[in-house]
């Protein structure tokens, strides 16, 4: 029932909207629109978990589909060339989703995954921002962890 109700709020939006873009003569696009088919389905995941408090696991998905209807919005009104700097977003969008599943069921081990994606998609938002290559500091200070657990370890075993 509340899924019909939603389905025939957003028909009446929708029409209500070509109505009175044809009536006063504003050019309707559908790049500005067609987000909204991502967008909404995320907020409402959001939303139910938020007012029943029922299975958290919605908010993988909603965290997923909210973050990227919002990304996919920000493209539509300042241009997809945007997505040049801001496709890290694709995979920060699993770990916002996966990190409000953390904070609902205070599971650790959900942790491991946000930190993962949430700092590759760091190291890659730095990347293309600054335009350097991240990758070559990350590899070289890496092995310099690397030689000193080596030392280290060579110590003990004497």
């Amino acid at each position: 029932m509340k899924g019909n109700f939603l389905g025939g709020i957003i028909f009446l939006l929708l029409g209500a909207f070509l109505i009175i873009s044809n009536f006063f003569n504003i050019e309707f696009s559908w790049n500005y629109i067609w987000p909204i088919f991502i967008l909404l389905p995320g907020l409402n995941f959001e939303l139910d978990y938020y007012f029943k408090r029922k299975n958290a696991g919605v908010l993988v998905p909603g965290g997923l589909l909210t973050t990227i209807g919002i990304l996919f919005y920000l493209c539509a009104f300042f241009g997809y060339n945007i997505l040049d700097f801001l496709w890290p977003t694709f995979i920060l969008a699993p770990a916002i989703g996966i990190f409000q599943l953390f904070l609902a069921t205070k599971k650790r081990s959900l942790i491991v995954p946000v930190f993962i994606l949430g700092g590759l998609s760091l190291i890659f938002y730095i990347e293309e921002l600054i335009e350097i290559n991240v990758w070559s500091y990350i590899f070289g200070f890496g092995l310099i962890i690397l030689g000193f657990i080596t030392i280290l370890l060579g110590r003990k075993s004497k």
